[in-house]
């Protein structure tokens, strides 16, 4: 009596780096595009396991037959297929909420799937490319703020109604064909290399009993003459002692509609594709044990199905119910790898809508200088973490106060105990505790000033400072200076000027910020100072100065001392700052980038992502008010003009010197009596303010006491 042929279903294996790469190919690919990806996944033919025992007979255990995803399933192309294993395609279903994920019509996912298995079938795809009848489907939710994947896999298979029938318990290949052509069978399997194949065995032709080809050689192979024994075959995941592995369905399915004449046919489940590909000798394969099987199969014909395209094949869970998956790498990933990916996928999640053109790794590759890690430090690095920036350097020679924590946030009440931590190298640690993977560092340096002496005990000191603040300028992409005092931020411009760095300055008053970016000389220019009078270099902090910096830290009262300036103030500035370098980073032109006239909105043809980047912005709490200025550089700029860039190109420490001690009478085209400044003097300031005075005395006034009338 004949019985339902029974099948043993698939079973998903999923590698963890695949989940890994869905991650990638949602945040960089995919997004929010839900649309259909193919991936790739394979199967091998089912082996049981051998349980060997001293004291009891050896024991073969059957395992599930796999379906198995791995990290190469994401490049079918570049992926390297094993030996005896069976590629085939999959196609997944990534949505973008849980909802969409819950409310997805599973039946529909399921029916269109068959419907393009009956497709291939019809067309003779199927026939040329036999995997086509094996497709396989994932629906899946990424949470990637928790790293948990939903996941639900289908295996579409078309069912027969009524279902095809078995007429005898099935064989194993052992039984049905001598040891000796087992051997052929495994090298006729080798060379053919078909997932799906027509077999031939002729018992009665010793020396090749076996044939076996691709089905679209079905008409040349197939055959009953002569006592042999025609064949339906294909790799068989399923290592069931009875029960044939789930592609038989959609194998039938293509027989049924290609070869209508056939109704009862033998199928081989071929498991043995490990000893197949392996490189024993015929002897050595004689001393295995084959694991193929024989089913005959009686087939429905497709003129007595009921429905054309039934198809079921969804996955069961671990508890046997019809329910998705859930997978938690959270637990099992690095910590620190999940901070980074929750850090770049924030970033990531700008560009889905917002704005897609943003280049995320230039400003992930930007290394940041912080001159002064002060309240304006503070806020800056966290405001440059947050966009990702790996790479954040600190200058500063002070130590953590008292006074600093409630208005520092990296700063904590530990931070000022036994005199308080160097300030540089506590700021780095914290920022390293806030997020692992940033390289922060910390240097103690008291950067040397205008107007602050050198004695010649400190003079090697000095020299020493220099040029490890001018290596540092030279290593980093962007300097940000955020000093308490001007003349601090001196030195730091020269050296950022000279290098064509971005430098971005910030500077509080109590109610009132400026945060700026300095003019960079082009490449052509060579700090000659020339211009087309088209495109004129923005200028620097110090431009706008009348005076050269000087030494405005001596003789200070309290309230002179201390940073006295509204609390919220700097962090609007410094994320003011911050925004600022990310626009020009964004800028074709980068540093480059002109200025746009105050009267624009910062939009044209080649700007950024973000638009133009303003030279300056000037904020004022009182009345909530903020201006966008544009300010050209000064040829008697006492930091960046081209006097001084080639001074210091041509004199180098020695021209420091003078500035820091204010040595006038080494000055050209000035003596010691006329100005007080060696960088006014040098600079063409001195000459200024003389041409003033004397213009001033010029001046013939006019009228006496007497014009004037008290009111």
């Amino acid at each position: 009596m004949s019985e339902i042929l029974r099948f043993e279903t698939f079973s998903s294996t999923v590698e963890p780096e695949f989940w890994s790469g869905l991650a990638h190919h949602k945040l960089h690919s995919a997004q929010l595009d839900t649309a259909r990806t193919s991936v790739q996944g394979e199967f091998t033919g089912g082996r049981r396991h051998a349980i060997r025992n001293d004291s009891l007979p050896t024991q073969r255990l059957a395992v599930p037959a796999r379906m198995r995803v791995s990290r190469g399933a994401w490049d079918a192309a570049g992926s390297t297929q094993q030996p005896g294993t069976v590629a085939v395609e999959g196609h997944l279903y990534n949505t973008n909420t849980i909802e969409e994920f819950k409310k997805t019509d599973k039946s529909e996912l399921l029916r269109s799937a068959g419907a393009e298995v009956l497709e291939a079938v019809q067309s003779g795809q199927a026939t040329k490319n036999p995997e086509r009848l094996w497709p396989f489907l994932l629906l899946s939710f990424a949470d990637l703020k928790k790293y948990y994947f939903y996941h639900w896999f289908a295996f579409p298979a078309v069912t027969a109604d009524p279902p095809d029938t078995v007429s005898a318990e099935p064989v194993p290949i052992s039984a049905f064909a001598p040891k000796p052509c087992l051997a052929h069978l495994l090298a006729a399997f080798a060379s053919a290399s078909q997932s799906a194949f027509i077999a031939r065995y002729s018992p009665h032709a010793p020396e090749a009993p076996w044939r076996i080809g691709p089905l679209s050689e079905w008409d040349q192979i197939y055959s009953t003459a002569d006592g042999s024994i025609s064949m339906l075959g294909f790799v068989d995941p399923s290592s069931h002692s009875t029960r044939p592995g789930w592609p038989l369905r959609n194998l039938l399915t293509w027989l049924r509609h290609c070869h209508p004449e056939i109704t009862s046919i033998p199928v081989l489940c071929f498991r043995d594709t490990a000893l197949a590909s392996s490189k024993h000798e015929e002897d050595d394969l004689l001393k295995q044990q084959c694991e193929s099987i024989v089913v005959s199969v009686n087939v429905t014909p497709a003129a007595s199905l009921e429905s054309e395209c039934q198809v079921s094949g969804w996955e069961r869970n671990e508890k046997q119910k019809l329910l998705p998956r859930i997978v938690n790498l959270s637990s099992t990933m690095d910590p620190v790898r999940l901070a980074e990916s929750a850090l770049d996928l924030n970033l990531q999640l700008m560009r889905w809508r917002l704005a897609p053109s943003i280049d995320l790794a230039k400003i992930a590759g930007t290394r940041a200088l912080l001159i002064g890690a002060g309240t304006l430090g503070a806020y800056t690095a966290r405001a440059l973490l947050a966009w990702g920036m790996r790479k954040i350097t600190f200058v500063d020679s002070g130590r953590v106060s008292f006074s600093n924590p409630p208005r520092q946030p990296l700063y904590e009440f530990a931070d000022t105990l036994d005199g308080g931590k160097p300030k540089a190298e506590a700021a780095a640690s914290s920022m390293r505790r806030i997020f692992p993977n940033v390289d922060a560092q910390g240097v103690q340096m008291s950067i040397p000033m205008p107007g602050h002496a050198v004695s010649p005990a400190e003079l090697e000191r000095t020299r020493a400072t220099v040029e490890q603040l001018e290596q540092l300028v030279k290593t980093h992409d962007a300097v940000f200076l955020l000093t308490d005092s001007r003349e601090s931020r001196w030195l730091p411009t020269m050296l950022g000027t000279l290098h064509r760095k971005i430098v971005v300055c910030v500077a509080l008053g109590f109610d009132s910020f400026v945060a700026m970016r300095h003019g960079i000389y082009t490449q052509d220019d060579d700090f000659a100072g020339t211009d087309n009078g088209q495109n004129m270099r923005l200028g620097c902090y110090f431009c706008n100065d009348v005076v050269a910096p000087t030494d405005s830290l001596s003789d200070r009262t309290l309230d002179q001392q201390c940073t006295v300036t509204r609390p919220g103030l700097a962090p609007i500035a410094s994320g003011t700052a911050v925004e600022l370098l990310t626009t020009i980073l964004q800028h074709p032109r980068g540093a480059e980038a002109p200025a746009p006239p105050p009267s624009t909105n910062g939009s044209s043809d080649d700007a950024g992502a973000f638009g133009s980047p303003v030279h300056q912005i000037r904020g004022y709490l009182a009345g909530f008010r903020q201006h966008a200025i544009v300010g050209q550089a000064s040829s008697m700029c006492t930091a960046c003009s081209p006097t001084i860039i080639n001074a210091y190109r041509q004199h180098g420490f020695e021209f420091l010197l003078r500035a820091f001690n204010n040595t006038v009478e080494d000055a050209p085209h000035c003596s010691a009596a006329e100005s007080k400044s060696y960088l006014e003097t040098l600079t063409g300031l001195a000459d200024l303010h003389r041409q003033t005075d004397d213009m001033m005395e010029a001046i013939e006034w006019s009228g006496s006491d007497d014009d004037f009338e008290a009111v």
